[in-house]
């Protein structure tokens, strides 16, 4: 009898270990899509990742983020096995993987430069987008931008008053910001949200997707100023900035340029089939596209970059 009990509980513990070895088995053999994509892509494509498998039980989407070129020299010189590549600057693609790494490339999506505000700012019942420059030079106002040569955030944010100069006709106005008692810098822009958050710093220039995640209010700037817009990349050219270069007193000069996110799938993409759904689905007006867009990041496009030749025919029909 008692063997027999004994028996009974042998068996049931190897089927749970068989059962257990049949799921991990199945989940092992999940389709995995790999995505590399920008650090400052991670909130909104977090929720990509989820809908996506969602909307698709089979597949496994594995994401790794951080800095666009970076990312972009581990597929070509290191060998990653990338299915999908999301950059936080196109012409990355351009510059590190086409022709040799990717065939196509595609615009999606953009940020731009907001000056952003908190709950205990002075003035946030006047600032608009006409005023802004006039209320953030008051003596009594703190306001502030994140370390130009160590955070891109801080470079545009001073490209955008060289360019609000020319457009409000205000001569003069960048020199005065640089020379003003009340500018802060801080070396990285999430120092900046706090400080806003808690008031002790009124005004801060940053990304509108970094201010709307943070729930933080902010002046939305014309797009002849804010690096959003394409179609003033002529106009954004005609500033720059110095800063410094990777050798002690070499300075490299910086244009403005548009923010605009780029996409492609690399030459050697694993799972090339898999690859082109995703990115189906992250360019589908009804999927990821509206996700980027509540996220404070607004939709370029999509449409092709040069050559649109390449781009899988699965693809096109959702390009403008």
């Amino acid at each position: 009898m008692c063997n027999t009990k004994a028996l009974q509980k042998f068996l049931i513990v190897v089927s749970a270990v068989l059962m257990t070895a049949a799921f991990a088995g199945g989940a092992l053999a999940a389709e995995k899509i790999t995505v590399y994509h920008a650090g400052s892509l991670s909130a909104p494509m977090a929720k990509i990742e989820a809908l996506y498998e969602a909307a698709n039980p089979g597949v496994d989407v594995l994401r790794e983020s951080g800095g666009s070129a970076a990312l972009a020299r581990k597929i070509t010189d290191l060998g990653g096995a990338c299915d999908v590549f999301l950059s936080a600057d196109y012409m990355v693609i351009e510059k590190l993987l086409r022709p040799a790494g990717a065939d196509w490339n595609v615009t999606f999506a953009s940020n731009a430069i907001v000056l952003m505000y908190g709950p205990k700012s002075k003035y946030k019942d006047e600032i608009n987008a006409k005023n802004w420059t006039k209320v953030m030079m008051r003596p009594d106002v703190n306001w502030g931008h994140s370390e130009p040569d160590a955070d891109p955030c801080g470079y545009r944010s001073l490209l955008v008053l060289q360019l609000a100069e020319k457009h409000y006709g205000d001569k003069g106005l960048y020199e005065r910001a640089m020379k003003d008692p009340q500018r802060a810098v801080r070396q990285k822009a999430i120092e900046l949200v706090a400080m806003v958050e808690s008031g002790t710093m009124d005004y801060a220039f940053e990304y509108k997707s970094v201010a709307v995640q943070h729930k933080l209010n902010y002046v939305e700037l014309p797009k002849e100023i804010n690096l959003m817009d394409p179609a003033n990349k002529t106009k954004y050219e005609t500033v720059s900035i110095e800063l410094a270069g990777k050798e002690p007193g070499k300075k490299i000069t910086v244009k403005g340029e548009p923010i605009v996110y780029g996409l492609t799938i690399p030459k050697t993409a694993p799972h090339s089939k898999g690859a082109v759904d995703f990115v189906k689905f992250v360019l589908d007006p009804k999927g990821g596209l509206p996700v980027f867009q509540s996220m404070g990041q607004d939709v370029v496009g999509p449409s092709s970059f040069g050559n649109a030749g390449n781009i899988p025919a699965e693809i096109k029909p959702l390009l403008k």
